[in-house]
């Protein structure tokens, strides 16, 4: 009568997965999406602007505007290194204006983007008196389709931005799958150890 049990071999207890690991996951993932998305039609742009057979600039009529402004510098001036002509504040004003242009008799809509420095007052004065109706010169392409677009102003940036949000993203989601994956006891077995 005195039988010891068999012992059953111990499941390793597994982590209950919360919300907030799901969102996360899903956010490292969409992240990597982004970022090959965003990669691959950066590379698809600039490829058919360098191969366009005709770059011109054209002036657009301007059917929408909308200006949003943000102080650069330091106010108090005394770690500025933006100082120009005694000047310790600027002000950067983002235009975002949808226009339309005709090229060869057909008009073609998009949007076109500009930033001005209140320190270059010939280009800050020019945009800041634009208004519905009015015209602006504008760089467009014709693409491998025969469409034309507008040159976009901030490409390098986004690109790199793009390129950055891809390991961010695979980082986010590896550690959030091992997370996931890994039980609890081998977490707590691994940070008793000390080498």
């Amino acid at each position: 009568m005195n039988e010891k049990p068999k012992k059953m071999a111990e499941k390793p207890a597994r982590k209950k997965i919360g919300k907030y690991n799901i969102l996360a996951l899903l956010l490292g993932l969409g992240l990597v999406v982004a970022g090959v998305v965003g990669v691959i039609t950066s590379l698809a742009a600039a490829d058919d602007y360098n191969h366009s057979t005709d770059i011109r600039t054209v002036d657009a009529v301007i059917e929408r505007i909308e200006r949003s402004e943000e102080v650069i510098g330091d106010k108090d001036g005394k770690q500025n290194k933006l100082k120009v002509d005694n000047i310790t504040v600027f002000l950067e004003t983002l235009h975002k204006m949808k226009v339309s242009f005709v090229v060869d008799g057909t008009t073609y809509r998009g949007r076109y983007d500009c930033h001005t420095y209140s320190d270059d007052r010939e280009r800050d004065q020019f945009y800041h008196q634009l208004q519905v109706g009015d015209t602006v010169p504008i760089e467009v392409y014709r693409s491998r389709s025969g469409e034309y677009k507008i040159v976009g102003e901030e490409g390098s940036v986004n690109f790199l931005l793009y390129c950055v949000a891809i390991p961010i993203g695979l980082i986010i989601t590896a550690v959030m799958i091992y997370g996931m994956v890994c039980p609890e006891e081998e977490k707590a077995k691994g940070k008793g150890k000390k080498r």
